[in-house]
């Protein structure tokens, strides 16, 4: 580390013009004083601003890391309850889901193939949102299901018995 010159420099010249000056030597060692703080101040301080920081960007793909983390985010909200955007994500995994098998959300036996329980959680609309319990829940119920259509065990062309 080298040493500065400058704010001892700085209070012998302030304290040498206080004294020309007629002061009292207490009050020129003051002035001094505050002339060298002043003078190591300005000798520290960068006058160029900090560089902002680098922002990443990620490849944002479906399904990639970065949505899971924000989904993960905006999963439970204060009061325990799940936000708003997790459950329209959960019905449009609903719909995909149900469409794979050939049905929709608006179908009369469908409280049949989810059970009521996770049919009141994709179809709320009102306060309280659903709990993180009814939402797995429905993701339960909607596994069971299957992610693609059963492949039939007798040929299309006879009758159902």
């Amino acid at each position: 580390m080298r040493w500065d010159w400058r704010p001892p420099a700085g209070f012998v010249a302030a304290f040498v013009a206080c004294l020309a000056g007629g002061l009292t030597v207490v009050s020129a060692g003051l002035v001094g004083l505050l002339v060298a703080v002043a003078v190591l101040l300005l000798t520290r301080l960068d006058g160029a601003p900090d560089p902002g920081w680098d922002r990443r960007h990620y490849d944002h793909r479906h399904g990639a890391r970065g949505e899971v983390q924000d989904l993960a985010w905006g999963m439970v909200g204060r009061d325990g309850r799940i936000g708003e955007r997790v459950l329209r994500q959960l019905r449009d995994v609903a719909r995909s889901r149900l469409a794979r098998h050939g049905r929709t959300m608006d179908d009369a036996d469908i409280e049949q193939v989810l059970g009521s329980r996770a049919l009141r959680t994709l179809t709320r609309t009102r306060s309280p949102l659903p709990s993180v319990a009814d939402v797995r829940h429905t993701l339960d119920v909607l596994d069971r299901l299957g992610p693609e259509r059963e492949t039939p065990t007798h040929d299309p062309r006879e009758p159902r018995p």
